[in-house]
């Protein structure tokens, strides 16, 4: 059977948002069905101000985890958009695709492909497609640790930004792909979600991408939590005109109906 679920994140603080190349998908693998069946979730969030300081920005995010005997899939899809006084401050998508394979009680094979667009990190479009292992190094109820390593082929294009000396560049890279992700149940209601990824460019190690995710999930009351969430990201290759690095905190209220 699927079990979908609604969920409404309403943003109480937010710093500069990370805009590093990597995305982080494991917390939607965190906690997979234990049996034949699907899991789906849909996010959305509205922050629309008036008056002094109009501002509107509206995303969506929406995820099935389904499992079929050993083989677990996932599809990932999101989307922001925000304007203020005409100008736009966010335009992005994001969609992922995703198959983890259990060989055995610890060993596991993945393979996935992705497509994002980000106006403001001058990403007109990013495709990737990879494959490899990873190691259920940890598997208990109450705490799970996840480490993977794949290959990925990655397909990048720049926009035409006025004045860039990397207009419109575009090119391909070779890159390994790094990850260590656990979570942690320490208390009834209480969900700790950590991620850490690396990708170094295979011809050119110094080519690096990081990001670290933690994530804090306090169950308020049947159907609404607490979220907690930092990540930083970092790129030491950047387009012309993007920074190395970004951070976000955001504390949320989500609601699951």
């Amino acid at each position: 059977m699927l079990r979908s679920g609604f969920v409404i994140a309403v943003i109480v603080l937010t710093t500069r948002a990370a805009r590093a190349q990597i995305v982080n998908v494991q917390g939607a693998l965190a906690k997979p069905p234990v049996s034949d069946g699907a899991i789906g979730a849909i996010e959305l969030k509205l922050n629309w101000r008036e008056g002094n300081n109009p501002l509107l920005d509206v995303g969506g995010a929406g995820s099935v985890v389904g499992r079929l005997g050993p083989v677990l899939g996932l599809v990932l899809a999101r989307g922001e958009y925000g304007t203020s006084r005409g100008l736009t401050l966010t335009k992005k998508s994001f969609e992922h695709a995703r198959t983890r394979i259990e060989l055995d009680p610890h060993w596991r094979w993945e393979v996935f492909a992705q497509h994002e667009y980000d106006q403001f990190r001058r990403l007109s479009l990013r495709a990737l497609a990879g494959t490899g292992p990873a190691l259920q190094i940890v598997d208990d109820p109450a705490i799970a640790l996840l480490a993977g390593a794949a290959y990925l082929f990655e397909y990048e294009r720049l926009d035409n930004r006025a004045g860039a000396i990397d207009a419109g560049l575009r090119g391909t890279a070779h890159r390994a792909s790094l990850y260590l992700t656990g979570h942690e149940e320490p208390g009834t209601g209480v969900l700790i979600i950590e991620t850490v990824y690396a990708q170094p460019r295979l011809d050119h190690p110094g080519d690096l991408r990081l990001l670290g995710e933690l994530s804090i999930l306090s169950k308020l009351v049947s159907r609404v939590a607490l979220k907690n969430s930092f990540t930083v990201a970092y790129d030491r290759t950047p387009p012309d005109g993007v920074r190395r690095y970004d951070t976000q905190l955001e504390v949320a209220v989500v609601v699951t109906l």
